[in-house]
């Protein structure tokens, strides 16, 4: 494939030499991606037509974050590129190979490590992006968890609901299903499907495209359940770090995918917003 100019002045000043060949890696909808090959490297380069350097270089950050707590693999970090007319974030390669029990037990019990490091309050230092959009992290002084929440992942996007589903969403009882964390927030990967999570050749796990943040570590275990979800190796790997995992976590968990679920609807439309709705009715209902 032919490559911009862009890319290539990004592999140029990473490698010291110029892309000999690429080819189209498929699978995101937010960014156009490829394998570069050049004489002596070969690394994952993707880009996006229009983007600031912000948008990559909120990935950086979140990806040597991550990275600091010695508990998840990321991939290397090599550089990010920008021009007037859109950013390129070159990252080391990662072989693939196929998905595993032994990967996905290695994928649960980094999460876990992560999740056990709490103490922090809600939000982060600065915003950066869940997909295309623009994720807001500030969190007010001494503001919980629940209200962090309710404000900056739900009411900042309910805009992207038809009237009578905002209402729904309105009168809604987050407390119900919003739990202040026992020892306060951990860090988040933010953003954690099944195919932001990539095995490697040797069955280890490696944690890609974060949307960093502190919060509930049931958030990240409840985006483990959408688009595809995570084998039962990952959850019982993760329980045997973190605890088991109350029977209600489940309902919890749809109710936490209100974000994820709300971001889709103002990125691709109405087919997520009837799946807010669906869950607005399923839990709306009686109050205990």
């Amino acid at each position: 494939m032919k490559l911009p100019l862009l890319v290539e002045e990004l592999v140029r000043s990473v490698c010291d030499e110029p892309p000999e060949h690429a080819r189209s890696i498929a699978g995101g909808s937010i960014n156009e991606a490829a394998c570069v090959v050049t004489s002596n490297h070969r690394l994952f380069v993707k880009w996006r037509a229009g983007a600031k350097a912000s948008f990559f270089e909120a990935e950086v950050d979140g990806l040597m974050r991550l990275k600091g707590t010695d508990t998840l693999r990321v991939p290397e970090v090599l550089g990010v590129h920008a021009a007037p007319y859109g950013a390129a974030l070159a990252l080391g390669w990662i072989s693939q190979g196929r998905g595993s029990a032994r990967a996905m037990e290695d994928a649960g019990r980094g999460l876990a490590h992560l999740h056990r490091q709490r103490g922090k309050a809600p939000g982060y230092e600065r915003d950066n992006y869940i997909g295309a959009l623009s994720q807001p992290n500030h969190a007010e002084p001494d503001e919980s968890w629940q209200s962090f929440f309710t404000r900056q992942r739900i009411a900042a996007l309910a805009s992207a609901l038809s009237p009578h589903v905002r209402r729904k969403l309105e009168r809604f009882d987050f407390s119900r299903f919003v739990l202040e964390p026992t020892g306060g927030c951990s860090l988040l990967h933010g953003d954690l499907w099944s195919g932001n999570v990539v095995v490697s050749e040797t069955d280890d796990a490696w944690f890609v495209d974060p949307a960093v943040y502190r919060g509930h570590p049931e958030v990240d275990l409840a985006m483990t359940r959408l688009f595809g979800g995570f084998s039962s190796h990952f959850y019982d790997a993760y329980q045997e770090v973190a605890g088991s995992l109350d029977r209600e976590w489940t309902a919890r968990a749809e109710v936490l995918n209100l974000y994820p679920l709300l971001v889709h609807t103002h990125l691709f439309g109405a087919a997520y917003e009837a799946q807010v709705e669906a869950t607005l009715d399923r839990f709306g209902g009686s109050r205990r």
